[in-house]
């Protein structure tokens, strides 16, 4: 299967399984990669081909406002590949374009192998316009190269993120450039305000699922056979209702369970989260003290890619507060971008 196949076939399974708020704004373009929020900030990603040596990872990030400005770190994981105290040279297609500054990666000091090249704003744009039409971005220490970025597709993922953020023909667009002011690029949407529900004592609990849980589950696709070492769980929502999670499956790790809201009378109905019609979450818990319940799916093991969703519990609904999603299972190994975002007050 293709790369950009591939990485939407995941995307959709990820923001099915975690529940993200939506898969608007995600998509693959070759060896990159974008993911705008609903305020429409971007992020883009740019990584190396899969036969490239020593493979880096771009992450370009930009707000919604008219006048934020496009920002790039490029990280190098790779413990071989080592700056030995000399600046990163960012070339294209051998042709050098510019030298950068570089911080640790993890941000400890030192020089053990690992670094971020960070570029200062306005290197943005020479780095971009000398990319468009290359094929491969290098990193190079000294005569040494030390970090590969494929080119291909870059251009199509500025475009897209120049088009979510309604940057279309404006001066302010990436590459999808025109005549067009500023101030003509609408302003970002509001950001969505959640009210959690107030919290409760975790007291009165029962110990056991009642018979009318257990029926409910035994309705849907949950495996109440499983046994993964876990056990149903049980905390309360409010004085008249409480919330059952109920293992139901899982492989090495991902485990999906079950949740189940039951009222003062014992009658049992699926959890009204948003965007899981099925009550079911993969990964999940309930934190009754935050009156959040967060879910993740991971991609692969190495934790490279995949989604996670918080929503909140507002009396009436778990309201999505937070989604996050890589798409692309490639070496980004640290926070995945933000898909949904949420003020919780």
């Amino acid at each position: 299967m293709k790369f950009a196949s591939l990485a939407l076939a995941l995307a959709a399974f990820l923001f099915l399984g975690a529940g993200a708020a939506q898969a608007d704004g995600v998509e693959t373009f070759k060896d990159w990669a974008v993911i705008c929020d609903n305020l429409r900030a971007c992020t883009v990603v740019g990584f190396g081909s899969d036969e490239s040596e020593l493979p880096a990872v771009l992450r370009l990030t930009r707000a919604a406002a008219t006048g934020a400005p496009a920002r790039i770190e490029i990280d190098q994981p790779d413990s071989e590949a080592v700056l030995g105290g000399k600046p990163p040279v960012l070339a294209v297609d051998g042709k050098v374009v510019l030298t950068a500054k570089a911080k640790p990666l993890s941000g400890d000091g030192g020089d053990a192998g690992g670094f971020t090249v960070v570029l200062d704003d306005v290197q943005v744009g020479p780095l971009l316009g000398a990319a468009r039409n290359g094929a491969e971005l290098t990193i190079r220490a000294g005569d040494k190269t030390v970090g590969r970025v494929s080119l291909a597709g870059m251009v199509a993922a500025l475009r897209y993120a120049d088009d979510q953020q309604k940057r279309v023909g404006t001066v302010t667009a990436m590459v999808a450039k025109g005549a067009a002011p500023a101030s003509s690029v609408p302003a970002p949407p509001p950001v969505p305000i959640l009210h959690p529900a107030p919290a409760v004592a975790q007291t009165g609990l029962p110990t056991k699922p009642p018979a009318a849980v257990l029926a409910l589950a035994g309705k849907t696709d949950c495996d109440m056979a499983f046994d993964g070492g876990q056990k149903p769980d049980v905390t309360r929502l409010s004085a008249d209702k409480v919330l059952w999670q109920i293992p139901c499956g899982g492989g090495a790790y991902n485990f999906d369970s079950l949740f189940v809201v039951v009222d003062k009378a014992g009658k049992a109905a699926l959890a009204p989260i948003e965007g899981l019609d099925d009550g079911m979450a993969t990964n999940a818990g309930y934190d009754p003290k935050a009156r959040i319940l967060s879910s993740y799916s991971k991609g692969r093991g190495i934790g490279d890619c995949g989604s996670s969703t918080d929503w909140v519990w507002t009396g009436e609904v778990f309201a999505t507060s937070q989604g996050t999603i890589m798409p692309v299972c490639r070496g980004y190994g640290y926070d995945w971008p933000t898909a949904f975002h949420a003020d919780v007050r």
